[in-house]
């Protein structure tokens, strides 16, 4: 087929690539052109032939020998269907096609429709009304180009030249020809790691696609486009997101080891999963993310017993000193039914130590020993031989051992002002030292001053400005999410999970909404964090993603205008500090603009109303497929534009399996895995 493009020769990238007789077949040519649309002439016999020509097809069209060699024509347009138009001579067409129907109903006795209908036509007028035009919008023009001294196929998502339509062909791209198109990545000076995520798919029916063996043409993406990016996974539920966010999950993990494995650093993943389906096995997969294997998946729960050493608690434990930031948010979280203003001052204050200043820290140990006595009246347990450390000097101790009539302070310093209290003694000592502040102490007054202490008092008295609150009893929800045993908090670990490149799963579905909302924001204010000191600090963050789902919830409009909100910190930070982010949800106008427009990779499932697609419309080219994606609720079956591709193409995502979790798993050195689940070398 070289006589297309004259003076190439047979070992051009786009005869090689497109246009070989394996690659693509005629189908038409141009009937009319301009810079954005062209008319393509078809027959129904070729249209046959080609397997049929589904609406958003992709079509080539190419410039014949127009007898000018001084006129390069090395170029070849990349076409879309969008529907059909009318020919010049058609509607003649038509008239002799009613007039013959005419004929036959005055000529027959019979005027059944069958005898008038079917009436035979000849040859000609038959063979003249069978061509048809397709309506077909430019996406842009394949060449040839040379960079850093070899030959690459190159895209323009324009047309910089056209001739005369009776010069071009049209054709359909088949075969590896259509993967070529489907795959193609613009040239760049990133990371591209290509991999396979699903084959083409132009319609809801694949009749016609899987009779011509049409329908396994692959769709490869760069990997790397999803690292470091925002990722949005739209569609309504049970229409595969989740099944290409493993996709994206499994083959991350694949990168991040091969990265391990030369000396980089690795990639750490965290996912919230409110639903339980990225740590177990579902009927949809039948596997996990889990399955990649216990040394590189961590799973934080609630009701984890440590009899598994890759699931984790996720409880907090509440008398920890170093998890008082994730105590303090959940707390918050539980107090907000409560509209008394000490609820704002609780949430607003610190109660870490500060290193370094002596007063803050004096204070905030205050304020811990009034929160640690309003959990221990909520009957939370304590942690064996648990001690409160506090400041309090030596005539106001003497005050309140008077009024307790015992002594509950143990040395612990080098002052005399330093002391422990046991948490027998914790409640009694903090009411006393309320009592003496009511009573016009000065000690009492003096120790209570400070704005920690105020915040917490309400909560471990129930009263707040002379009327009562719920106080303590709002913490009673809170009881099953504590533990004791817990000796670290779980931000921290989950923090240093991701350092070492894991896959760190957060199951959310066992607790109470609130509870678990609080604990997801936690654990993403600390990643941010931790972050955000390597980054002040001169260096590079290290490379996580982070996967969300339910977006809606967390990135509406109105929430966007909130700076101090965590996830939209999240939105408008993550690029800087290295954080890669999938999110997920069906109603995309549920997402603030500000992130949808920052937004690289776009997968997009059946969507179910026309203002969610209206939404999606303002973003590339989704509002030629509007109608499609609202008509079309085949699970996985997307439409996809990510980061390296210049145009949307129309997938049937993978089905994420074994063999996926196998690569995963060869990728860090680990034996593949038996259909039945046990390890073991699969030759």
């Amino acid at each position: 087929m070289t006589e297309l493009i004259p003076g190439v020769g047979a070992g051009s990238l786009l005869n090689s690539l497109l246009l070989a007789d394996d690659r693509s077949m005629r189908i038409g040519a141009v009937y009319r052109l301009d810079y954005g649309e062209a008319i393509v002439l078809t027959h129904d016999r070729w249209k046959f032939e080609a397997g049929g020509i589904p609406q958003f097809s992709f079509l080539l069209a190419t410039a014949q020998d127009i007898n000018a060699p001084q006129v390069d024509d090395d170029e070849v347009l990349l076409l879309r269907v969008e529907g059909t138009s009318p020919l010049s001579m058609e509607t003649d067409l038509h008239a002799v096609r009613e007039e013959s129907l005419r004929t036959a109903l005055s000529s027959n006795q019979d005027p059944s429709p069958s005898v008038v209908l079917d009436v035979e036509m000849d040859p000609f007028t038959k063979n003249r009304v069978s061509f048809t035009g397709l309506r077909c919008k430019i996406l842009g023009t394949f060449y040839e180009d040379h960079i850093d001294g070899q030959k690459v196929l190159d895209f323009g998502a324009d047309v910089d030249n056209f001739y005369a339509t009776s010069t071009y062909r049209v054709l359909k791209p088949v075969g590896e020809g259509l993967s070529t198109i489907a795959s193609y990545l613009k040239p760049t000076d990133r990371p591209v790691e290509r991999v396979r995520i699903g084959a083409v798919r132009y319609s809801a029916t694949r009749r016609r696609a899987k009779a011509s063996k049409q329908a396994a043409s692959g769709v490869e993406v760069n990997i790397r486009d999803f690292i470091g990016h925002k990722t949005a996974l739209l569609g309504m539920t049970r229409m595969g997101k989740s099944n290409t966010a493993k996709i994206i999950i499994a083959r991350t993990f694949a990168v991040s080891e091969r990265q391990r494995a030369s000396g980089g650093k690795p990639i750490g993943q965290l996912i919230f999963d409110p639903q339980g389906e990225y740590a177990n096995p579902n009927t949809q997969d039948g596997t996990e993310i889990a399955a990649i294997g216990e040394k590189h998946v961590r799973i934080f729960k609630f009701g984890a017993d440590g009899s598994q050493p890759h699931v984790k608690p996720l409880s907090i434990n509440f008398f920890s000193e170093n998890q008082i930031d994730a105590v303090q948010n959940l707390i918050s979280d539980q107090l907000s039914t409560d509209e008394s203003g000490y609820v704002k001052d609780f949430a607003g204050a610190s109660y870490r130590d500060v290193p370094g200043d002596h007063s803050a820290t004096t204070h905030a140990q205050r304020a811990r020993l009034a929160l640690y006595g309003a959990l221990l009246r909520a009957n939370f347990d304590e942690p064996a031989n648990f001690r409160v450390r506090v400041s309090i000097k030596g005539t106001f101790q003497q005050k309140i051992v008077n009024g307790l009539g015992k002594n509950p302070f143990i040395p612990a310093g080098r002052s005399s002002n330093i002391v422990a209290i046991a948490a027998a003694n914790v409640e009694a000592v903090v009411e006393q030292i309320v009592e003496l502040r009511e009573a016009g102490d000065s000690d009492a007054v003096e120790f209570t001053k400070n704005v920690r202490w105020k915040s917490v008092e309400p909560i471990f008295t129930a009263k707040s400005a002379n009327r009562s609150v719920r106080g303590w009893k709002n913490l009673n929800p809170l009881r099953p999410f504590h533990s004791p045993l817990t000796m670290s908090d779980p931000a921290i670990e989950i923090y240093e999970e991701l350092l070492e490149g894991r896959i760190v799963i957060v199951d959310l579905h066992v607790g109470a909404a609130p509870i678990t909302k609080a604990l997801s924001e936690s654990i993403t204010a600390r990643l941010l964090e931790q972050q955000t000191s390597v980054f002040v600090s001169g260096q590079d963050p290290p490379a996580i993603q982070v996967m969300l789902e339910e977006a809606h919830n967390l990135f509406s409009s109105d929430r966007y205008k909130d700076d101090r909100d965590i996830w939209v910190k999240l939105a408008k930070e993550a690029s800087k500090l290295n954080l890669g982010m999938t999110y997920a949800t069906q109603e995309v106008s549920g997402v603030a603009h500000q992130v949808k427009a920052n937004t690289a990779n776009w997968v997009v499932a059946h969507l179910n109303n026309t203002t969610e697609v209206r939404e999606l419309a303002k973003f590339y080219d989704f509002g030629s497929y509007s109608d499609a994606i609202i008509a079309s609720e085949d699970r996985g079956y997307v439409r996809l534009k990510t980061l390296s591709s210049p145009y949307i193409v129309p997938v049937q995502i993978d089905r994420y399996d074994l063999e996926l979790v196998n690569e995963a798993r060869r990728a860090a050195g680990d034996s593949a895995l038996l259909p039945n689940g046990h390890g073991s070398v699969l030759f």
